[in-house]
């Protein structure tokens, strides 16, 4: 099949192939979903047909007419024209190695909107202070604390499993997340995203209070499978605050500025990368005592009020860390049984 014939649709299965097996920068199994639907929904009804040679600004442009319709946000209808623009320049030129369709892309022509962050909100102490006197369930509490307390994605708080809670509690060792599906992966967002994040002695004890098992997740089912991130904002994060868990994130590097924390420390802390040569030299990172001073030093940035035991129980741990598979049908099983009896 000659190149000049070859539709768009046709490459960009080859494109989504490519990507997603190359050494270099390979896609997440985990954005295909949302490529898939972008393809399907608004760029393929318009240029899905048309051979490569006629793909340009003047063709793509009713695909933004449909993406603003439609009424997305000006970052998915940036986000969705970049993958037309990755599928055309996916077809090389095996002698220059340059892509054969390198077409000069003009926003204004196309009429894309300018991506401005400006929806950027972050948790105060009081809301913080709030969610944790609301909070219906123990395990639901320890989640927010934690996040407050030490900045981390909540893929990555509900990856933790209590084998990375080490130095009594006071240090945090990531390296391991929950993906959009459910399941656990070692591959997190950045390279930077491997690290060790240390806690406040306080939030160390409350999390060692928590503990009930030796191995298996923090925060689990009732199946004993990870929750899911959507699915927890939706039901629970929600009825306290509008946007997303990031929140926490922000509020948590909000107070670590506020309070004089070591830039290499704050940066190392939350996962980012050095952003000066200084940051990259510096090997605080692999000073614990150091660590642990500061994480004692800079605080909490909201009140921690201890929660009277029989509230603490009635609030109750989720059921079911430890059941293995077939148990649960049993017992639902065994309830109606009795029901019947």
């Amino acid at each position: 099949m000659l190149e000049e014939s070859v539709s768009f649709k046709e490459q960009s299965e080859k494109w989504i192939k490519w990507a997603t097996t190359r050494s270099r920068k390979p896609i997440l199994l985990t954005s295909i979903p949302t490529i898939r639907c972008a393809l399907d929904k608004y760029i393929l009804p318009e240029i899905g047909e048309l051979p490569l040679s006629k793909i340009h600004n003047g063709t793509c442009r009713p695909i933004v007419e449909r993406m603003k319709e439609a009424g997305l946000s000006s970052s998915s209808m940036n986000g969705y024209m970049n993958i037309v623009k990755a599928v055309m320049k996916s077809v090389i030129d095996p002698e220059t190695g340059e892509p054969k369709y390198n077409r000069k892309w003009n926003s204004t022509f196309l009429d894309l909107p300018v991506v401005e962050y400006t929806k950027q909100p972050c948790l105060t102490a009081d809301q913080v202070e709030s969610m944790l006197e609301d909070a219906k369930y123990e395990w639901e509490r320890v989640l927010y604390i934690l996040l407050a307390s030490s900045g981390l994605r909540i893929s990555e708080a509900l990856g933790l499993e209590w084998k990375h809670v080490v130095n009594n509690g006071r240090t945090l060792v990531v390296e391991q997340k929950v993906n959009r599906f459910g399941k656990i992966e070692r591959k997190l967002k950045t390279k930077s995203g491997k690290r060790e994040v240390d806690l406040h002695p306080v939030v160390a004890k409350e999390l060692l209070a928590f503990r009930h098992e030796q191995n298996g997740l923090l925060f689990s089912t009732r199946e004993g499978t990870p929750h899911l991130g959507n699915n927890l904002e939706r039901r629970r994060l929600r009825e306290h605050a509008k946007g997303s868990w990031h929140q926490f994130r922000r509020f948590r590097n909000t107070h670590l500025r506020k309070n004089g924390c070591l830039e290499d420390l704050r940066l190392f802390w939350l996962g980012h990368k050095p952003t000066e040569m200084g940051e990259v030299y510096s090997k605080l990172k692999d000073d614990l005592p150091t660590r642990l001073e500061w994480a004692e030093k800079v605080g909490l940035g909201f009140k921690l009020v201890q929660r009277d035991p029989r509230t603490i129980r009635r609030i109750g741990k989720p059921r079911g860390r430890t059941w293995k598979p077939g148990q649960v049908v049993e017992a639902k099983a065994k309830r109606i049984a009795l029901r019947e009896d």
